[in-house]
């Protein structure tokens, strides 16, 4: 079979263009003359209504899919806000993939970019709350669906030297306390907006299952080294070197914390 390669170009450049309308029409419905060339009426629906059967259709399953993604900030926002804000940056950040994991990943940026007191000298605290809660949310479904490389079991072994981060593993520290905040939502706590409290935590997966646990400032800069250096000893050097504790006494909480993090499924 031979293929006239200048006629499947001419098919694929009109399918394109077919695809690249529909998507105009399904984000931004208008009424546009060449909707009758394009889809065909019946006896009982015309051109003009089949085609807003599937603008709302496609518009409800990307304010679903965003509200999955961003519970907590769609709680925190409210319903009807959350919506609006869904609405506008679905718009301006329409999804350019085959799947709707990655529809949310530009949406902390739109929310700094839409924030009210964005031009303001001085600028409310509540905006930023919502801007790391959306961060956080967007990294808790990157975490679960992120592939790693190889199988590998949570270490056992008490070495230091041994001892590797496992490769899932994500540092926060916000100017808020986001994910005491997070764990209250999915908790049915029904939390109220907290005040501005730096706060550090560490997510990680285990065999498919996300565990969430607060860090104090010490623990998070040393999770830090660690996973910059990829290696403990290297990391216990470094944090030895630049923080006023002795050898001794850096010893005595670092075997509480390898204990806990250990059990926890920190290290592979």
């Amino acid at each position: 079979m031979y293929i006239d390669k200048g006629k499947h170009s001419d098919l694929t450049s009109q399918l394109r263009n077919v695809q690249s309308w529909m998507q105009q029409q399904l984000l931004h419905p208008s009424r546009d003359v060449s909707i009758d060339d394009r889809i065909h009426s019946t006896s009982k629906l015309s051109a003009s209504e089949h085609l807003a059967i599937y603008q709302r259709s496609y518009i409800a399953r990307l304010r679903d899919c965003m509200e999955k993604q961003f519970p907590a900030l769609a709680y925190a926002l409210g319903g009807e806000l959350f919506q609006n804000f869904t609405d506008v940056f679905l718009s301006e950040y329409p999804s350019g993939s085959y799947t709707l994991t990655n529809l949310g990943r530009h949406f902390s940026l739109f929310l700094e970019e839409t924030r009210p007191d964005r031009e303001a000298s001085r600028k409310e605290s509540w905006p930023d709350f919502m801007i790391e809660l959306a961060q956080f949310e967007y990294q808790i479904n990157s975490a679960f669906d992120e592939r790693v490389s190889k199988d590998y079991q949570p270490s056992v072994s008490q070495n230091d030297s041994d001892l590797v981060l496992t490769p899932v593993l994500y540092l926060f520290r916000n100017r808020f306390p986001i994910s005491r905040y997070y764990k209250a939502y999915i908790q049915e706590q029904e939390p109220t907006l907290p005040f501005e409290e730096e706060s550090f935590a560490v997510l990680i997966r285990k065999e498919y299952k996300l565990g969430l646990f607060e860090l104090n400032p010490a623990q998070y800069v040393f999770l830090s080294y660690v996973k910059e250096q990829q290696s403990v000893p290297k990391a216990k050097r470094r944090f030895l070197e630049e923080y006023s504790f002795s050898k001794k006494e850096f010893e005595s909480f670092w075997n509480v914390w390898k204990r806990k993090w250990i059990e926890e499924g920190f290290f592979e």
